[in-house]
């Protein structure tokens, strides 16, 4: 029985990721925060710690075989630094001191920068934005070179936009709201982008990763694609809620989104602007064909399932 050692178990990845390892037969030693945790189970173990703290790591690594990084700041810039990158590059050298044979990484496709049309894959070198994508790309950086210099091999795991049942972004939800409510309208001709991945199916490329010999020291993008009128179709089916007919051409929407910026929430900023009208997609022909993963929730199927439990 293989020993993992998880962080961010109690997330919404990875309590989705923490089920299934534990399925699959692994022993996990789950890094939390807190010790009132919701999960028991004969092959885990609960380890209460705080990533971002100075940490011990070596008795707690002791016969670990696999380490699981699904630990990650996505909303507090102050602490991005330290847990996204800091904290994770300490247990990386204690993980290589210790013996541990692999590290699986969960990153983002934001590490790639922003893509407005186009074909997105591996091999787009890296060029990120915002202190988010900076931090997951300088650690996947680090990760790679780390394989090349000692015993430890990596994989890393580069979502779009995931998504489930339990998901803490409202950013769904808030879309939903907004054609309730009457105020969406589709930006620029019809066939924009929506990427968006299910969780089910990153935890699928996690999995993939734990054991698989061709995912050593390589990076993978998961993603599915669908226009933005399917993902909105899916999203509204079987709500009663009636098809939006609205549309703006691009050049309005980012004038009324610099034009009225000032007001109080006003939603329709610039980066909204260009998420509801970019025209690409992110490849997976290389964890197909590597690892023989597949897209199990397409994503109006994945909307549809999502809006039954909106309010």
């Amino acid at each position: 029985m293989k020993k993992i050692f998880l962080t961010g178990a109690t997330g919404f990845i990875g309590t989705n990721f923490l089920r299934y390892a534990l399925e699959q037969g692994f022993h996990v030693i789950a890094l939390t925060r807190n010790s009132k945790n919701k999960h028991s189970h004969d092959n885990l173990v609960w380890h209460k710690a705080d990533l971002g703290a100075e940490q011990n790591w070596k008795k707690i690594l002791d016969n670990v075989d696999i380490i699981v990084n699904i630990a990650g700041e996505v909303l507090d810039e102050d602490r991005m630094q330290m847990v996204n990158l800091d904290s994770p590059l300490k247990l990386l050298n204690a993980a290589i001191d210790a013996g541990v044979d692999r590290w699986v990484q969960l990153s983002s496709v934001g590490a790639y920068g922003p893509a407005y049309k186009g074909i997105i894959d591996e091999n787009r070198s890296d060029n990120p934005i915002g202190r988010y994508e900076k931090t997951k790309s300088e650690f996947d950086v680090m990760l790679l070179e780390a394989s090349k210099l000692s015993q430890i091999k990596v994989s890393i795991i580069r979502p779009s936009n995931v998504y489930g049942i339990g998901m803490t972004n409202d950013s769904i939800f808030k879309l939903f709201n907004s054609i309730r409510n009457g105020y969406f309208a589709f930006i620029g001709p019809v066939g924009a982008s929506a990427n968006y991945i299910h969780v089910k199916d990153v935890v699928q490329a996690l999995g993939l990763c734990l054991e698989h010999p061709n995912a050593v020291n390589q990076i993978f993008i998961v993603s599915a694609w669908a226009t933005i009128e399917k993902m909105v179709s899916g999203l509204i089916q079987e709500t009663g809620i009636k098809f939006p007919s609205r549309r703006l051409s691009f050049a309005l929407a980012d004038w009324l989104s610099d034009k009225l910026k000032w007001i109080p929430n006003w939603p329709l900023t610039s980066s909204r602007v260009r998420a509801l009208s970019m025209r690409c997609s992110y490849s997976t022909g290389k964890i197909e064909k590597e690892l023989g993963w597949k897209l199990t929730m397409p994503v109006e199927e994945g909307m549809i399932q999502l809006n039954k439990h909106f309010k």
